[in-house]
């Protein structure tokens, strides 16, 4: 299930990706938009809502649609992939408490209710600090290094700001930036990837690609994340199935989470991160498996062995066609599986 217009396409990956490595599997997909109405509810078995979290930040009414969807699975004992009533905790304020008390580190955060107070008293916060969004994923933030600094917050581009605190997370051998995200998929979890960066704010487009941080980010791809016990009890703790973790690792070696996000970009590189994309596989794999297992569906061997395989035996396992190069048969295969409102 997913908005008519917002972030519409934004899973067709996974579809795809079910469509060229598990062809028998497509036809149980059934994609349809906001609002549902289904009079024949027999050969529903799972629910799986893709949108934006939180969804009551950019529509009321897509939230109340979504809700009263949600309402109907459960009065029908329909399983639910990622409960639109639980996106909140994804939030970075409610999401930091939660797996705070589930004894992950998590890096302090405030709500700025008070500018004033703010501007006055940082809320206690040791500089430097930066204020961000505290609900969804925008890449607004503003950097306060200095008292003066809080003066000068642009506050009319945020709409619920949040102070955070700035944990130095710089390797001490070559002062890069290192942000490490692993995606909990039920009780799976997959190194996804590692982006390496010259800025604190480490993103995809200003990651350092050398021979030496490609082999770096090979090794930690290639193998089971040394977290993930402690990234579990996160995800439980959120109380959310399918959700990719960001975090980095203090000057003390502590691991803290900077985010939780359960809807995540998968995409598949087409250039020179090409190499990263058996971890996209092992990610694809690892939520189509959840899919059929909460649908009490018979999982495939060769969906159940991905997970072990190692690096070189995901590559042989599983392809994947750009959409372009698939253009005429994904125009069929959405006809077919996808349905309108």
């Amino acid at each position: 299930m997913r908005h008519r217009k917002y972030q519409r396409n934004f899973f067709d990956v996974i579809v795809q990706w079910t469509s060229t490595n598990f062809p028998e599997l497509a036809s149980l997909f059934e994609v349809r938009d906001l609002p549902v109405r289904i009079n024949d509810w027999s050969p529903y078995c799972l629910h799986a809502a893709w949108l934006q979290d939180p969804v009551q930040q950019w529509s009321a009414e897509t939230h109340e649609q979504a809700l009263e969807l949600a309402a109907e699975c459960d009065r029908r004992g329909v399983p639910i992939i990622n409960r639109v009533d639980l996106l909140l905790n994804a939030t970075k304020s409610r999401g930091a408490r939660l797996m705070s008390a589930a004894g992950v580190a998590t890096p302090r955060m405030e709500p700025i209710v008070d500018r004033q107070e703010f501007e006055a008293t940082q809320l206690g916060l040791r500089l430097p600090l930066f204020i961000r969004e505290d609900w969804g994923h925008s890449r607004n933030v503003f950097r306060v290094d200095e008292p003066d600094d809080a003066r000068r917050v642009p506050w009319s581009t945020f709409e619920r700001p949040l102070a955070v605190e700035i944990v130095d997370v710089r390797n001490p051998d070559d002062g890069l930036h290192r942000k490490f995200r692993y995606v909990a998929v039920g009780g799976v979890g997959v190194s996804h990837h590692l982006q390496i960066s010259q800025e604190w704010v480490t993103r995809g487009e200003n990651r350092v690609i050398t021979p030496a941080t490609r082999l770096e980010e090979l090794n930690y791809l290639s193998q089971p994340d040394p977290n993930h016990a402690l990234l579990q009890r996160a995800s439980q703790s959120l109380q959310l199935d399918l959700v990719a973790f960001d975090y980095g690792y203090s000057r003390d070696g502590r691991m803290i989470v900077w985010e939780a996000n359960p809807f995540p970009t998968f995409k598949f590189a087409s250039q020179r991160l090409t190499y990263r994309n058996p971890a996209m596989h092992r990610t694809m794999a690892a939520i189509l498996r959840m899919y059929l297992l909460r649908a009490d569906l018979p999982v495939p061997a060769a969906l159940e062995a991905a997970s072990s395989l190692d690096w070189p035996g995901v590559e042989r396992a599983f392809t994947y066609a750009e959409k372009l190069r698939m253009k005429d048969r994904w125009r069929a295969w959405k006809k077919r599986f996808y349905r309108a409102a």
